[in-house]
């Protein structure tokens, strides 16, 4: 009997100090103390930062938050010398290939006025321009520029109505 009792401690101490203990070693790391890696995107700069972790994470999930239901991404095609574009439909199937395609995915945001990425006004349109520059695995950095639309509706957060690719 003591036997038996020894060995259900034993076992008690072990599911214990496992359950303490536990933790998932695929999970990313948290940035900052916020407990998340994610930003609520009440502000413009909210919204760009949820791109990076996206991008970083091939989250595909979580980058299709960012995105309004009416996105449309728009770009000069040169071999037919005009302005095309998909909706977001089409977006969300190439950036899951993107995302599938490469081991590491690296997005870095520059050029864009403090003042812009504060933004929180909600209910208006904000344009602003930015440029990215887009790492895939060890490849040479995409360097581009976008003009983005974005929108926060009252008691929500940021998204993007329109990406505008621009030379």
């Amino acid at each position: 009997m003591e036997r038996s009792q020894s060995a259900r401690a034993a076992a008690l101490a072990l599911l214990v100090w496992f359950a303490a203990g536990c933790s998932n070693p695929f999970a990313p790391a948290l940035r900052g103390d916020a407990g998340t890696i994610w930003s609520d995107a009440q502000e413009v700069g909210g919204l760009l930062e949820n791109f990076v972790t996206a991008y970083e994470l091939k989250d595909s999930l979580r980058y299709a938050e960012l995105l309004d239901e009416s996105f449309q991404f728009s770009y000069f095609d040169l071999e037919l010398q005009r302005q095309d574009g998909w909706f977001r439909e089409s977006d969300l199937r190439s950036t899951a290939r993107l995302f599938r395609a490469y081991d590491r995915i690296s997005l870095i945001w520059s050029g864009i006025p403090t003042e812009t990425l504060g933004l929180s006004t909600p209910d208006s349109l904000i344009e602003f321009r930015a440029q990215y520059q887009l790492v895939l695995d060890n490849l040479s950095p995409l360097i581009g520029f976008a003009r983005f639309t974005v929108m926060k509706p009252a008691d929500d957060r940021f998204r993007v109505l329109v990406w505008q690719e621009e030379f």
